[in-house]
């Protein structure tokens, strides 16, 4: 899935303000990098991205194989109730994807960032999404991004919204209870860690996407939703890069 032409000229400055500062790793497979057109990744490991299609679960976007049908459901998210209108990720949550997803959260490499919200712009645009008003990022606790010192979620919502001429509700929702890491959690104690610890407001009628780095078990987007909904929203769709 190739980037576009602008997000390509964008990466290849940050290629070389990196390489001035030191030589640059495959961020999966540490190897040196010497190919400017992927800064992030590998040639191998690039290739061994998982993209996920129009061939996807309309729930929750996990990929259904290349001749499935969409569907509202699929056997990962059927009953499990996410109270999402529609959900699409650009790839699966594994390999180089995965890499560059910690790279950013536990590394501190906000320069992905650009190059996520750009893909996840280029998979915006063949989703089958109804009317979408703005985009919410799905937000960190405020203890929790203090100390990590940014918001990854927010960092690619903004190059998203950027990409897509779609507002930015930064204040839309908020998280109120922190919990335990979900990471750590198994699907049952996740839903019950995130159970009301999200908060929004002033979403009448409103279509809204919900903008994550990563839906694993669909517990953090399930609670998200459901406070939109409280809040008004008529439509509550998420787009993430990893699924």
């Amino acid at each position: 899935m190739p980037a576009p032409a602008a997000l390509s000229r964008l990466v290849g400055v940050l290629f070389h303000s990196l390489s001035a500062l030191a030589p640059p790793r495959c961020r999966h497979c540490r190897a040196a990098l010497f190919d400017h057109a992927n800064p992030f990744l590998c040639p191998a490991c690039a290739e061994g991205v998982q993209w996920i299609g129009a061939a996807a679960c309309r729930g929750c976007g996990f990929p259904a194989g290349p001749h499935a049908s969409r569907r509202a459901s699929c056997r990962r998210c059927r009953g499990k109730r996410l109270g999402l209108t529609a959900a699409a990720a650009v790839a699966r949550y594994r390999l180089g994807a995965r890499s560059l997803i910690r790279s950013l959260k536990y590394r501190g490499e906000t320069e992905i960032a650009p190059l996520l919200g750009g893909l996840m712009a280029e998979r915006l645009d063949g989703a089958d999404f109804g009317i979408v008003d703005c985009l919410i990022p799905v937000p960190l606790h405020p203890a929790r991004r203090r100390r990590r010192g940014f918001d990854q979620s927010l960092l690619i919502c903004r190059w998203l919204g950027s990409l897509s001429r779609l507002p930015v509700r930064e204040d839309a929702l908020e998280r109120i209870r922190s919990g335990q890491p979900q990471a750590m959690l198994r699907r049952e104690e996740r839903l019950a860690n995130l159970a009301g610890a999200f908060r929004a407001k002033g979403l009448d009628g409103a279509g809204i996407i919900l903008v994550d780095d990563v839906m694993t078990t669909g517990a953090t987007l399930a609670d998200c939703a459901r406070a939109c909904r409280e809040a008004g929203a008529r439509r509550v769709y998420a787009l993430t890069f990893a699924r």
